[in-house]
C-alpha cells in the first residue's frame, strides 16, 4: 500500500483509492461516500503509520462493503448508464473523468491497478447518475406533486444499497440516484410512493388506497420492483 504525502491519499492494490480527509479532533475512522469514494478521516496531525495501521486492521471491513456496494456489477467500454449517458473509457497519462451531455468519458492511466480502475469507473458512474438525477427526479416528482395535489418541504438525492426512497415525517423526500436506471414506469412508481407517504406514514390499507387513487395498478408495479436493486 503506498501513500502520497503531497495528494494525502493512500492507494492498495485490492481497496483502491483511499482518500485521507484532515478534521481537528477527529477520531480516525473510514467513510463510503455516495459517489464510491473511500475516504479515511484523521486528525490534522495523525501521522502516516497510525491511518496505515488503521486501514489494515479494517480491511476486511472495507473489502466487505465494497463488495456489498459494487457486487459483481463491472462496467465495460460501451455500456450504457442511466438513461441518457454512454461509458467510454480509454487509456492516458492520467485519470480524468469527463461528463457530457451523452458520454461518460473515463480516463485511465497505465499504472493504475484493476481495483482502484473499478473503484474509478464506478464513482464516475455514480458522478454520471447524480447528474441525471438531479436534473430529472425534482422535476418529475413536483409535476406529480402538483398534479395529485401533494406537498412535501424538499428533495434529497442518496444512494443507498436497500431502499429506492424514503419520506421523512418533516416531508423531506430522499430519492436514490440509481432511480436512473429504472423502466420509466418503475421510476414513477417509487416517486408517486413517496409522495403518498407525506399523508400516510405507514404502508397500511389506507396508504395503498391513497397510492391507487393516482395509480391504480401500484401492487402491480411494486412487485415488478422486487425484480431490481439499486446498484452502481
Amino acid at each position: 500500500m503506498e501513500y502520497d504525502r503531497n495528494r494525502d491519499y493512500f492507494i492498495d492494490p485490492d481497496l483502491g483509492l483511499i482518500k485521507v480527509k484532515r478534521a481537528a479532533r477527529a477520531r480516525i475512522h473510514i467513510n463510503f461516500r455516495t459517489n464510491g469514494d473511500i475516504v479515511l478521516v484523521a486528525g490534522l496531525r495523525s501521522p502516516e503509520g497510525i491511518m496505515r495501521r488503521h486501514i489494515e486492521l479494517n480491511r476486511g471491513y472495507i473489502l466487505a462493503n465494497i463488495k456489498v456496494r459494487y457486487g459483481d456489477h463491472h462496467y465495460h467500454n460501451g455500456d450504457k448508464i442511466g438513461r441518457h449517458h454512454t461509458l467510454t473509457v480509454r487509456s492516458g497519462a492520467r485519470a480524468i473523468t469527463k461528463i457530457d451531455e451523452r458520454v461518460a468519458t473515463v480516463t485511465i492511466p497505465p499504472n493504475m491497478g484493476s481495483a482502484e480502475m473499478n473503484q474509478y469507473i464506478h464513482s464516475a458512474v455514480a458522478k454520471t447518475l447524480r447528474r441525471e438525477a438531479s436534473r430529472y427526479l425534482p422535476k418529475r416528482l413536483l409535476f406529480f406533486a402538483d398534479k395529485f395535489g401533494y406537498r412535501y418541504e424538499r428533495v434529497r438525492l442518496t444512494f443507498a444499497k436497500s431502499r429506492w426512497g424514503s419520506c421523512s415525517a418533516s416531508g423531506t423526500i430522499s430519492l436514490n440516484i440509481a432511480l436512473m436506471t429504472l423502466p420509466d414506469k418503475l421510476c414513477d412508481y417509487v416517486l408517486l410512493h413517496e409522495l403518498a407517504h407525506t399523508k400516510q406514514m405507514n404502508h397500511s390499507s389506507d396508504f395503498w388506497r391513497q397510492l391507487e387513487s393516482t395509480l391504480p395498478d401500484a401492487r402491480k408495479l411494486n412487485d415488478e420492483l422486487r425484480d431490481y436493486s439499486p446498484y452502481i
